[in-house]
């Protein structure tokens, strides 16, 4: 019983006396945590475990897969599957004494619609690191529909250059429309963080693209068509260029984004280094936040650093002396 003046909560919760996992109880008393569907399963992934060899189901933690290859060739569409990818120590001033100093160093291709890509860094806001396999490789590229990428820090780590993600499209068998990405850091050896080429209803946030080399998010060539997508909520410092949107990209809507410019910020050339929405038509760009000046006639303003569609809408984005009436020219 409880002590005098003790508080005791009510109503009691009790364990039922018969439940899933004791014997002769259908069903299983695992927590599967990050199950997205009542058939799909998930792949636990981490080539730092001791141990980890391909070959194995890879649905039992302590018993994982060493590569996000092997473990995308168990995966069925539209199963529900994800496929978690562990924390690694592969950050330049880790120390190799804590182990799990291994990244994730892959070219991977996602061409199975439906799946579901994590990192889980416990505690890091730069998530799971993750090199190329090659100079100048591409570490993912999406050919399937429905596909989330979340929770990576992509890097060249012994590599010269990289780009990390690549929604590619050949007009017959392979699309990325529908691809989610969010939670992930591009740092400042990224050649191109993510290229985009003819896909729609993407959904790219909350991100953090650092100093990347060539682009933050581009369409890749003319004709590229990316449509009814959203960009929102990412920050970009110091990109070659942030966001061009080029190619024929329409209905496309870009907002809350922060992106700075050292030479926009400092009055020098930044010619379209910001957003670039030349040659689409409709999208509305909008509540961005940008390092340069309202238009004057000089390097680094606000047309100079921007460029828009004659039919977009660009409404109330945040230069440093105040809020932009007009589309950028």
């Amino acid at each position: 019983m409880p002590s005098a003046n003790v508080r005791w909560p009510l109503p009691l919760t009790r364990q039922n006396q018969f439940f899933p996992g004791m014997q002769g109880v259908a069903g299983t008393d695992n927590r599967t945590g990050l199950r997205q569907h009542s058939t799909g399963a998930v792949f636990y992934v981490d080539p730092n475990y001791p141990g980890a060899v391909v070959g194995r189901d890879g649905t039992n933690p302590t018993n994982p897969l060493p590569t996000v290859a092997s473990a995308l060739a168990l995966c069925q569409p539209y199963r529900g599957d994800v496929i978690c990818v562990a924390a690694n120590n592969s950050w330049q001033y880790g120390d190799p004494a804590d182990l799990y100093a291994t990244a994730i160093v892959e070219e991977v291709t996602i061409d199975v619609p439906g799946v579901r890509l994590v990192g889980v860094s416990q505690s890091s806001p730069m998530g799971v690191y993750w090199t190329p396999a090659s100079n100048a490789g591409t570490c993912i590229t999406v050919t399937a529909l429905d596909v989330l990428i979340e929770g990576f820090c992509f890097t060249e780590g012994d590599y010269t250059g990289c780009d990390a993600i690549f929604a590619e499209w050949d007009g017959v068998t392979l699309w990325a429309d529908n691809l989610v990405v969010r939670n992930c850091t591009f740092d400042d050896t990224v050649d191109t963080a993510i290229s985009i080429d003819y896909a729609w209803w993407c959904d790219i946030h909350d991100n953090a693209f650092w100093q990347c080399d060539t682009y933050g998010i581009t369409s890749p060539v003319a004709g590229s068509g990316v449509a009814y997508c959203t960009i929102h909520d990412n920050i970009f410092h110091d990109c070659a260029k942030a966001i061009s949107l080029l190619g024929g990209c329409d209905d496309n809507h870009v907002y809350r984004n922060s992106i700075y410019s050292v030479d926009a910020q400092n009055a020098a050339v930044a010619t379209n280094d910001g957003i670039d929405t030349t040659g689409g038509d409709n999208n509305q760009v909008y509540d961005n936040f940008l390092s340069c000046l309202l238009p004057v006639p000089a390097n680094g303003d606000y047309d100079d650093f921007c460029s828009a569609a004659a039919t977009d809408a660009w409404i109330n984005n945040r230069c440093m002396d105040g809020p932009s009436v007009t589309n950028p020219t």
